[in-house]
């Protein structure tokens, strides 16, 4: 069985870097044209190919139509770094809002880097620059991704760690609808246990209803965060 993980994670871990060089002349495109929302859709695409190339099933949930329209945070728990890659099974194109050090790997972190936005939290600074530019996206019609858990820090998945704060603060100041999102077996499927194996199953999304962040004010942001952290972690155990 270890032999066979080991393959499987082999043959993933190729398929993921081929399929990568070969979207990246569109990349490249996207980048040199200033065309970044091309850039934004191939990662939908580029998700859906990969993910059935490695066999591997995706059960996605949706309990609203998406409008392709309108602009979303989408907010979901943070147990792998798998997360990344199954994000943009949401299907609408947008901005990551994600750790500085996803852009030192070498060509996809560049790629990141130009696409998306990256944070420091190390340095406050950072995070505040990062705060205005995240705004600044939403206000020019871009959808964002962000994991609120502020990276992979729980320690007894499926339970989330706590929420950080920005996510709320950035859709009750630009009006922004906010959907939550259960990502049910990535923590099985990719574990940050530090052992680089692959597990072929099943991967369950849940895109719970947006929230209007008209109900809320920065008085009622801990309400808020409550709010979403409780949809985001009912829907985590119902699938347990």
């Amino acid at each position: 069985m270890k032999i066979l993980k080991a393959i499987y994670t082999v043959y993933a871990t190729v398929i993921f870097v081929t399929t990568f060089f070969l979207v990246l002349p569109v990349y490249l495109f996207a980048d040199w044209f200033d065309r970044p929302k091309l850039g934004l859709i191939i990662n939908h695409y580029w998700a859906k190919v990969y993910f059935f190339l490695i066999g591997m099933p995706i059960i996605i949930e949706k309990q609203f139509d998406f409008d392709k329209n309108q602009n979303y945070i989408l907010c979901a728990n943070h147990f792998s770094f798998l997360d990344v890659a199954i994000m943009p099974f949401a299907p609408i194109p947008f901005k990551y809002v994600g750790k500085v050090s996803i852009s030192k790997v070498p060509f996809f972190g560049y790629m990141f880097k130009r696409f998306h936005i990256t944070v420091d939290r190390a340095k406050s600074r950072s995070s505040y620059e990062t705060y205005k530019k995240s705004v600044a996206a939403l206000i020019d019609g871009f959808s964002l991704g962000i994991f609120p858990e502020g990276g992979i820090r729980t320690v007894e998945p499926p339970k989330m760690a706590s929420f950080k704060e920005g996510p709320f603060r950035m859709a009750i100041e630009t009006g922004v609808h906010l959907v939550p999102i259960s990502f049910a077996d990535s923590w099985h499927i990719f574990p940050s246990d530090g052992n680089v194996v692959l597990n072929r199953r099943k991967c369950r999304i849940v895109f719970h209803k947006p929230i209007d962040p008209i109900n809320y004010s920065i008085d009622t942001l801990k309400e808020f965060k409550d709010d979403v952290y409780n949809i985001i972690q009912k829907g985590l155990d119902s699938k347990f």
